[in-house]
């Protein structure tokens, strides 16, 4: 049976919230990594369907502009990162935006990495899993961007450990691996002295200036952020975001105004394998009289998904939210103080109570 699918619609991208378990003991950020005296760091970029453009070009970018004038006089002795593509073969995979991409080595035959990037992405084979965690096991530092996290903890490598990801995937990522302490509002986290992961999307790019300073120094790491014209002090420090994502502010609603029948604001939630997703309803009449209406997913922070189809037959209340292909079925209670019924999507019916609030 397929799962519930999650309210977000960006990112291939499947999004929630989550807390963040007590007890949770971070990795020192201050831990050192130790670079070959001579040579390259090669770097694997994990590539499958629909990887997300930012959560691996933005770490290209940062390990490619890298640059160690002690290293020689030559640029090419100075550039000390080595960089490639790897997937389950060498046949041309779609990124995020349709761009295609012909990876350089597959899994059987990719040379051994000393550093791992996992972006967003659709593919979770068997082959890749069992490479990283090879890899991994070899010693190779090894980070994911974005729900990258959700391979990363598929391999294992983060069981009982500190970890974040996108701040929309925060439930699912927390329901789906309980034994990995799920940390809120972070752009990246040191989850072992070896293994981390980043928040969403640019959040990459602090991360990998991170490990960037962590094996050559903060001088360096400035010089390529510099380089880069990137501004963002956020891989300095323990890598807390300046942006909070939960709990999410009340956002402004033509339904504000109403309180009557099936008018007004209306809030609930889903209990699914995949976790407990809060959503907010919103229902008002335009000035002709026709029903208008959205959904918020409040643990995501999506807020606005119209409403479709709406009707409402005294009791019966039914509409659509085509973003997230969903469909409710329900009816007002007596006291006009509830609305139960149950929701559809994805081939799965689950049931979901909206109270009135103010």
């Amino acid at each position: 049976m397929k799962k519930l699918q999650a309210f977000s619609v960006i990112m291939l991208t499947l999004l929630g919230a989550a807390f963040c378990q007590k007890g949770a003991n971070p990795a020192s950020s201050n831990s050192k990594l130790v670079a070959p005296p001579t040579g390259k760091i090669k770097v694997a970029f994990v590539l499958t369907d629909m990887a997300v453009m930012i959560d691996f070009a933005g770490p290209w970018e940062v390990f490619q502009d890298v640059m160690v004038p002690s290293r020689g006089e030559k640029m090419d002795d100075q550039h000390v990162f080595e960089l490639y593509t790897v997937s389950d073969n060498k046949n041309p995979i779609r990124a995020s935006g349709g761009m295609q991409i012909v990876p350089n080595y597959t899994f059987d035959d990719a040379p051994e990495a000393m550093l791992v990037v996992i972006p967003a992405q659709m593919g979770d084979s068997p082959k890749m899993l069992d490479w990283i965690r090879k890899i991994s096991g070899q010693g190779a530092v090894v980070m994911s961007v974005c729900t990258g996290a959700f391979p990363l903890a598929e391999t294992g490598l983060l069981r009982g450990k500190p970890a974040t990801t996108h701040h929309g995937a925060y439930v699912r990522f927390q329901h789906r691996y309980p034994d990995i302490q799920v940390q809120r509002d972070k752009r990246w986290v040191q989850s072992s002295p070896t293994i981390f992961t980043a928040g969403g999307l640019s959040s990459g790019i602090d991360l990998a200036l991170h490990v960037v300073e962590l094996y050559f120094g903060r001088e360096v790491a400035e010089y390529t952020a510099a380089h880069m014209e990137y501004e963002s002090q956020a891989w300095k420090g323990d890598g807390s975001a300046a942006a909070k994502y939960s709990p999410p502010a009340p956002k402004p609603s033509p339904a504000d105004n109403h309180s009557r029948g099936v008018f007004g604001n209306w809030q609930g939630k889903i209990v699914s394998t995949e976790g407990v997703f809060h959503l907010a309803v919103h229902i008002w009449p335009d000035k002709h009289g026709k029903l208008m209406g959205t959904l918020d997913s409040l643990d995501e922070g999506v807020d606005g998904l119209k409403l479709d189809s709406i009707a409402f037959k005294g009791p019966a209340l039914h509409f659509t939210v085509p973003a997230v292909a969903g469909t409710y079925e329900a009816k007002l209670n007596a006291a006009k103080s509830s609305i139960k019924g149950t929701w559809a999507q994805h081939g799965t019916s689950l049931a979901l109570v909206l109270d009135r609030i103010k």
